[in-house]
């Protein structure tokens, strides 16, 4: 009798066991993309639609909307959000709203603003507090094995490559390592205008190199954590891939755009359709030994310019 009754609950603890394993294996996959919906984040998307659900979040509700509407007709199980992620409580909002839909495997932070048109105030709150809120918010939810890719730019390694700018890295890492004070952005801009000596109207470029380049030192910051939790984080830093915003800048200013192509060695454009499986590639588990860095992606262009080439 006392045998039979082992035998009993041994087999419905394996049946518990089972059905636990069979409704984690059933919850959906879920890449979540801030930026979603359009440019390189809408990309990505595209790219990881076809192995998880999607939950796309960016500010514009009408954005959005026709970006779900235009994954949906490749079959994609897409879900949208609408927040700011500089603001702590939306990011903290959109990572619940997310671990609610399924397991949270791939966390793409492609949100930001660029220096065109933009206040070097409104930069730096907006590429240091996005990164900052978005990691904070989704470290507690990501799956074992997840991902968190951070978008930077070719402007963060300007810092790295600028003779006139390299002897203030360790002065910028200073600041960088009070990113957890309340007035951290007020801070970058103390920066800008005490160390670096900038005029108002001339801040904006280098606020937004100083914000990527912030994005790479949080990526590195946070790699040992990300770690022992079984996962991993890294950044992207694209350089001109051709998105709607990047070709309005060719119409507007073509000279331009042209001294700037004839600078990239590939000698053209990025294609967005290239960023978004690159993407899907980090996110992949043939990527699963790489964190804790960036990965650049520009065509050539940044450091071809820091050697004597040879054949030149």
């Amino acid at each position: 009798m006392d045998q039979r009754r082992r035998d009993l609950c041994g087999r419905r603890h394996v049946c518990l066991l089972t059905m636990k394993k069979e409704r984690k294996e059933m919850r959906k996959k879920l890449s979540v993309i801030t930026g979603g919906s359009s440019g390189l984040g809408l990309a990505a998307a595209r790219c990881l639609a076809s192995e998880t659900s999607v939950l796309l979040c960016a500010r514009g509700a009408a954005g959005l909307e026709k970006a779900k509407a235009g994954l949906l007709t490749f079959g994609a199980d897409v879900h949208i959000f609408q927040m700011d992620a500089a603001d702590a409580e939306a990011a903290k909002a959109c990572a619940e709203y997310a671990a609610g839909l399924g397991d949270v495997v791939n966390v793409i932070h492609t949100a930001g603003v660029s220096p065109a048109n933009t206040k070097a105030e409104d930069i730096l709150r907006i590429n240091t507090l996005g990164p900052i809120n978005i990691v904070q918010a989704f470290y507690p939810v990501m799956e074992e094995g997840g991902v968190v890719i951070c978008f930077g730019s070719t402007a963060g390694y300007v810092m790295d490559t600028n003779e006139k700018m390299a002897p203030l890295a360790p002065l910028a890492k200073q600041v960088y390592e009070k990113w957890k004070e309340p007035g951290f952005p007020a801070l970058m801009m103390d920066f800008l205008a005490d160390v670096m000596h900038l005029p108002e109207n001339a801040r904006a470029g280098s606020a937004y190199c100083l914000s990527k380049n912030f994005v790479k030192y949080f990526v590195y910051a946070n790699t040992w954590r990300f770690a022992k939790k079984g996962c991993r984080i890294l950044s992207v830093s694209p350089g001109s891939y051709l998105t709607p915003m990047h070709q309005a800048l060719i119409d507007n200013a073509p000279e331009s755009a042209e001294r700037n192509l004839q600078g990239i060695p590939l000698q053209r454009w990025g294609h967005p359709y290239e960023m978004g499986k690159l993407v899907a590639f980090l996110c992949s588990k043939g990527a699963g030994y790489i964190t804790g860095v960036d990965i650049l992606a520009d065509g050539g262009c940044t450091f071809a310019g820091t050697v004597n080439q040879i054949g030149e």
